[in-house]
């Protein structure tokens, strides 16, 4: 007599929340991890490589789309003004106003202020989309902030660097922020080939406004560093943290913005260019319970409402 065998057990699929928080973290993961990189470069006019690195990425991720430029030219107009405005603030003026900022100021204050990103996102994000405030995620967004603070380390700068770090957090906020819109429009691989593509003349022009020697040629291992900075730290970065930002919002999205330093700490410290230290430690667990508490549901109002809106994402899943 042979016994039925039972039917083997299904696995979950995983959830929004749980994809969108992996590829965020994964996204910040790769950007912070690109201080290995950056010494490669320190001979290399700023600006012309940022040009360089951003017309790669573009081509590539043109490349992915088969060179099908249909949809990117039928953007609305609203959504043409975002792109602009994504390509010159998250990614021409964001690299301008770090090497402008960093001659007022230790590179350790402007990655302070710009580490405010995650409170910002989490009042700006919902705000700006119409949706109402998460207790949880602004308070986990604090937490992240202060554990930033404490991988990077307390700082002080004169004044007049103030200006180049708030319009540098500025920046960084609007390269989530404005995508918001325009991720409802195109695919998040769209959008980041559309904003390298927009911000790669920008930079030339601002690399010649500047002076900066933009037609050197790149020795072997810049060229190396640059096909790294567009591939993985420009192209895929992008790519995972939009999916992110689709699945999760600008608000929740922006708590990752505390694994960048994390990644660039443990970075720092294999290859001996960072120290271990109680205060960065703290820090790094204060960003991980950050995190945490600001993807946790929350109360039972806020539950209901997620479950609405999950309810309303798995109609637009259908209707596509």
């Amino acid at each position: 007599m042979t016994l039925p065998m039972a039917p083997p057990p299904r696995l979950s699929k995983p959830s929004s929340t749980s994809i969108g928080a992996f590829t965020c973290a994964l996204g910040m993961a790769i950007v912070g991890t690109s201080i290995a990189i950056a010494p490669a470069l320190a001979d290399y006019p700023v600006l012309a490589g940022q040009a360089w690195r951003y017309l790669l990425a573009g081509v590539i991720l043109l490349a992915v789309l088969g060179f099908r430029i249909a949809p990117l030219l039928r953007v609305s107009a609203g959504n043409v003004a975002r792109l602009v405005l994504i390509a010159g603030t998250g990614l021409a003026a964001f690299n301008w106003l770090l090497i402008e900022g960093t001659r007022h100021a230790d590179p350790a204050f402007m990655a302070a202020v710009v580490g405010a990103t995650p409170l910002v996102l989490a009042l700006a994000g919902p705000v700006a989309g119409g949706t109402p405030i998460r207790a949880q995620t602004v308070f986990g967004g604090g937490v992240v902030v202060t554990g930033i603070v404490l991988v990077h380390g307390a700082t002080s700068a004169p004044l007049i660097a103030l200006p180049y770090a708030l319009s540098f957090l500025a920046c960084e906020v609007a390269f989530t922020l404005l995508a918001v819109p325009v991720l409802k429009e195109l695919s998040p691989i769209q959008l980041s080939a559309a904003a390298c593509l927009i911000a790669a003349p920008m930079l030339a022009v601002l690399s010649v406004a500047t002076s900066e020697q933009s037609l050197q040629l790149p020795s072997g291992a810049e060229t190396l560093a640059l096909l790294y900075m567009a591939v993985f730290t420009t192209a895929v970065a992008f790519i995972l943290w939009y999916s992110g930002v689709v699945r999760l919002g600008a608000d929740r999205a922006g708590l990752f913005c505390g694994v960048m330093p994390i990644a660039g700490y443990l970075a720092g410290l294999a290859l001996g260019n960072s120290q271990w230290a109680v205060t960065a430690l703290a820090g790094v667990l204060l960003c991980g319970a950050g995190i945490a508490v600001g993807l946790s549901p929350g109360t039972t109002r806020g539950r209901a409402r997620r479950g609405a809106e999950a309810a309303e994402e798995a109609a637009a899943e259908m209707i596509r």
